[in-house]
């Protein structure tokens, strides 16, 4: 699942999303704003605090992003006849899953660069915008990443992560649709368990 470490590592790691203003400019300068935060906080880490350096960007990106959206838009059609309790597991389990997909890798992208682009997709009126930008590890060609974001009061949150056009959600859609056919929701709810380690 190579794919879904990069999605995860970079999706939440270096731009994470927290918009103080719900224009598509402010939009722009706080994602460059935060990938730059974000990155200067994995620069810290040393070989000896990296499970504290992992803790501090995921605290400071995790906020900024709708995981039971994220989560909704994953599952598919079978999330509208799930029960509260199995949106509640689901949610809870595939945000445990990104964040631990995550820890484990983004430690490796500390040393690139963003650039983020000054000319977002605007939809729905300005409540949908989706940000650009181009992370380029040092002697690597630039990966094209695409945020979509949705006004949420005065911020926008990402629910949806595409690299090279290649969705997050689709990538996952996928996987869980097999799971769901084969187990149903409860099944899905425990593999997603399994993964994270727990019973």
């Amino acid at each position: 699942m190579k794919k879904s470490a990069l999605f995860s590592a970079l999706g939440i790691g270096l731009l994470s999303i927290n918009l103080a203003f719900a224009t598509p400019a402010e939009a722009v300068n706080q994602v460059r704003t935060n990938a730059t935060q974000v990155l200067n906080i994995l620069k810290e880490a040393n070989g000896s605090n990296d499970a504290a350096v992992r803790r501090k960007a995921e605290s400071y990106a995790l906020p900024n992003f709708d995981f039971q959206r994220m989560t909704a838009l994953a599952v598919g059609n079978p999330w509208r006849t799930a029960t509260a309790a199995q949106k509640q597991a689901l949610s809870k389990e595939f945000q445990t899953l990104l964040i631990r997909t995550y820890s484990g890798t983004m430690l490796k992208y500390k040393n690139a660069s963003v650039v983020v682009k000054d000319n977002p997709v605007v939809n729905r009126g300005g409540k949908e915008v989706v940000v650009r930008a181009e992370v380029t590890q040092p002697g690597g060609k630039p990966v094209v990443m695409d945020f979509t974001t949705y006004q949420s009061g005065s911020k926008y949150r990402a629910y949806n992560v595409a690299i090279e056009g290649a969705s997050l959600v689709t990538v996952y859609r996928n996987q869980f649709g097999e799971t769901i056919k084969n187990k149903g929701i409860d099944g899905l709810i425990a593999e997603l368990k399994s993964k994270n380690g727990g019973k």
